[in-house]
């Protein structure tokens, strides 16, 4: 005898996903919120049977980006989570399966991740609160007296002058200012702003993979802060890509008013005088066509 399946496990199972994503073990030095917040991308990752390249170029970012968020590493832009959302749901709609939050508690968790409490405990860790000493009561009759301790007399200190010496003091070398050479570049981007992005826009130009580098370059001048364009321009600079850092300010141009002056004005803090010149001729063309 034949064992037909009921017509209700059969939607049910078309509802799942076809496959689950073994996932990296997130670090442990990410905090509870980061973590959950984390957590609930994976569970939205897990929606969707495509692969990761194929979500990302809907989300206009670089594979490599959307594997870091996944992973625990930068939280990413409001932007860039409202359209990963936007792109699973749409998918889920046409699979006939169910979201597993909503976009305002997915963008409350990024909230929560991006609250910094400080350098050396975790954000709302219980183990850092339950590692922290309880105070002491302490009372002034349990307190020890304290001990009277006899110190020694300090010696009296004998200075020999020098003018009484036959060797004459060396007088000190002023330190002469060496001017930099001229066309060096000199931004005032810190150290420790190198993005993995970079590294991966310069493979992308050197594969002549010219369509990823293109949506690498438009996600960074369209949808990250002033700021982070400068320093993504800056970046450009130091490794050599010169005409990818020409690019991001073309494409920032287009951008409103408000934000080519924010722009402008980080470019200008980082004594980036050409880039500043170059965003400013590229949004008064962009606004005379």
């Amino acid at each position: 005898m034949t064992d037909i399946a009921s017509p209700a496990r059969t939607l049910e199972e078309q509802r799942l996903p076809k496959r689950t994503h073994k996932w990296k073990k997130l670090p442990s030095s990410l905090s509870l919120a980061h973590r959950a917040f984390v957590l609930k991308l994976r569970e939205l990752r897990e929606v969707s049977d495509r692969t990761q390249a194929q979500i990302s170029q809907d989300v206009y970012l670089a594979p490599t980006s959307l594997s870091n968020h996944l992973n625990g590493g930068r939280i990413p832009e409001a932007e860039h989570v409202e359209k990963f959302y936007k792109v699973l749901c749409d998918e889920a709609a046409m699979n006939s399966r169910a979201m597993p939050c909503s976009l305002p508690s997915l963008l409350e968790l990024r909230a929560e991740a991006l609250v910094k409490h400080c350098d050396c405990c975790p954000v709302g860790s219980p183990e850092a609160a339950a590692a922290a000493p309880e105070p002491q009561p302490t009372t002034a009759a349990a307190s020890p007296a304290p001990k009277h301790v006899r110190r020694r007399p300090r010696r009296p200190r004998v200075l020999i002058s020098t003018r009484h010496r036959g060797i004459p003091r060396t007088p000190a070398l002023a330190e002469v200012p060496v001017p930099l050479r001229e066309g060096d570049r000199h931004l005032t981007t810190p150290a420790d702003a190198a993005w993995p992005e970079i590294r991966t826009l310069a493979e992308s130009l050197s594969a002549g993979r010219a369509r990823d580098a293109d949506i690498m370059m438009w996600s960074a001048a369209t949808t990250l802060s002033a700021r982070d364009v400068q320093i993504f321009v800056a970046q450009c600079r130091a490794a050599g890509l010169g005409k990818a850092a020409d690019q991001v300010i073309t494409n920032a141009a287009r951008r409103d008013a408000q934000a080519v002056l924010n722009i402008a004005s980080a470019l200008h803090t980082s004594e980036q005088y050409a880039d500043v010149g170059l965003l400013l001729a590229a949004a008064a063309e962009d606004e005379q066509t």
